[in-house]
């Protein structure tokens, strides 16, 4: 996108429930999201349109291997997990239908966060599953479970993830769109080329556990992983996938009438003028895109000449280094003036040494103990976020669904975000973006508050977790000034640094005219006797 004009601000979500809830805010201009939560922002009137097919993805209902369900008509009376709203909620009940099963009556169908569904399973065995017996799952959630063995498969569905733009986005930045289409389409061919770099990249940005075989399992059923060329690319929804979301539109609670409708809501124009820009164009290969946590220190690293890119090991050898030349430095010049400097003249000197080490003392003190008060300030600060963000998502608990679960995702989605924040500290333009980044789920969180407020009045369950969430809000935003601006600046070490060398000169000048002064015959006589020697050897 920054090779096309676009400066993009990423907004993660867990799953599409609260990411639509943003859309409908006017808080996204674009979404990536699977058809589902897309279809259920039309059907409540957002003012959104349907531009491109992003990806295939597939959807499990999944059991432990242990489970004795083997079949989708085993699942009555049984406990299924989703999170309701999204593609695997609407593919697990379709599954239900199709055994012969009723959704309301037959199974117990239970709202759960994805996340939570992924820490229950990745425990392993029938026992910790607790009381759910069954979960609808996608990828690469799907292939991770399978391949580890930790799930087996009842069912799985092909599902459509698509993008979509909002109509007044579109309206305000028509060429911003198409050249997002174009990207889009870029960032697919560089995957196709560059596989194990993406997925590494897509690891260390979302710190999620997925090994490299199960990411290259999920994605492997779309037929854009396989492309030769850019313009082989194929975002394009065909009569067949937009029947299929006119089929999946008339389902559900939030049904789009008889599902006909969906397709008024399907706009590919920008595609098409994208994708004639590609054929048209000459584009050159990606060098880097969205570059990992991984990538981005390793790039500071080669760039950043300050202190604080530095390993301590290479600071402490590098100081002790630079002492001892300074130490030889005054050595030399001593011996170079010893002739013309006067013994007041070096008592002088002593008293002057005296004086630069007695500042040097209290400088280093007085550095040291801000240096370790502020480390001390950091370290309580981080324990108090830690605290408080483990009370806000226990909290959580005390609220009504949906609120309850979508509020937990957004949690977990705000620490995925803050996760690398205190690399950011020493970069103010990548301080900048985390910044912006946790503001989204920030807002998302308080909006639920104000919004079981308006229903509910102020009752002591909302008061305890507001309580809680101001917490999370206040200590980030404390954090951020201890890590970002409370800090030693960096002028004043190297000030420091060279004070040092300073001092340890002086000291090495006074060391070589004390000494001279003390045995001011003695390196006479080792000079002559080094002559006699050698006068001795030639004679021999």
């Amino acid at each position: 996108m920054a090779r096309r004009g676009i400066e993009p601000r990423l907004v993660p979500y867990s799953f599409g429930t609260p990411e639509i809830e943003a859309a409908l805010a006017g808080k996204l201009d674009a979404l990536f999201a699977g058809d589902r939560p897309t279809i259920n922002l039309l059907a409540r009137g957002g003012r959104w349109k349907i531009v491109a097919r992003l990806y295939f993805d597939r959807v499990a209902i999944v059991v432990p291997p242990e489970s004795p369900v083997s079949t989708l008509g085993e699942l009555r009376g049984k406990r299924v997990a989703s999170p309701f709203g999204s593609t695997a909620y609407r593919e697990a009940l379709l599954g239900q239908q199709s055994a012969g099963l009723d959704p309301d009556t037959d199974v117990e169908n239970v709202n759960m966060d994805i996340l939570d569904i992924s820490d229950r399973i990745r425990t392993g065995g029938l026992e910790n599953w607790g009381d759910m017996d069954a979960a609808a799952v996608w990828e690469p959630y799907a292939s991770a479970f399978r391949l580890a063995g930790l799930t087996r498969n009842l069912s799985e569905k092909l599902a459509l993830g698509v993008v979509a733009m909002s109509d007044d986005f579109v309206a305000r930045n028509p060429d911003a769109a198409t050249q997002f289409l174009v990207a889009l389409t870029q960032a697919w061919h560089f995957f196709a080329r560059n596989p194990e770099r993406v997925l590494r990249s897509y690891k260390d940005d979302t710190k999620l556990d997925f090994t490299q075989e199960a990411l290259l399992d999920a994605v492997k059923i779309d037929p854009n992983f396989h492309v030769q060329s850019l313009r082989d690319v194929d975002l394009e929804l065909d009569e067949e996938l937009v029947a299929r979301l006119e089929k999946h539109a008339a389902w559900g609670d939030t049904a789009v009438e008889d599902g006909s409708r969906i397709r008024q809501f399907v706009d590919q124009s920008l595609l098409s003028r994208a994708r004639q820009e590609i054929a048209d164009g000459q584009f050159e290969d990606l060098n880097v895109i969205l570059p990992s946590i991984r990538a981005v220190e390793s790039l500071r690293k080669r760039t950043d000449f300050g202190l604080d890119g530095i390993p301590l090991g290479v600071m402490f050898t590098f100081m002790t280094l630079i002492v001892l030349l300074a130490i030889e430095g005054g050595l030399w010049l001593g011996r170079r003036s010893q002739k013309q400097v006067e013994a007041d003249s070096v008592r002088r000197v002593a008293t002057l040494v005296g004086a630069v080490l007695g500042k040097m003392a209290f400088v280093i003190a007085l550095t040291f103990g801000s240096a370790t008060n502020r480390f001390d300030a950091r370290k309580t600060a981080l324990l108090e976020d830690v605290t408080a963000i483990q009370t806000a998502y226990l909290r959580a608990d005390l609220l009504q669904e949906p609120h309850r679960t979508t509020v937990r995702s957004l949690l977990r989605d705000y620490v995925q975000v803050r996760a690398g924040i205190v690399h950011a500290y020493g970069d103010p333009e990548r301080l900048r973006l985390v910044q912006r980044r946790a503001t989204a789920p920030q807002k998302d969180m308080w909006a639920h508050i104000e919004a079981m407020v308006a229903a509910d009045g102020n009752t002591l369950m909302h008061t305890f977790f507001a309580s809680a969430l101001n917490d999370v809000f206040n200590l980030h935003t404390k954090r951020v000034v201890l890590g970002a601006y409370y800090r030693i600046p960096g002028f004043l070490w190297w000030a420091l640094i060279v004070a040092s060398c300073v001092a340890m000169v002086a000291v090495g000048f006074l060391v070589r005219h004390q000494r001279e002064a003390a045995h001011p015959h003695r390196e006479r006589r080792a000079r002559a006797d080094i002559r006699a020697g050698d006068g001795a050897g030639l004679r021999s």
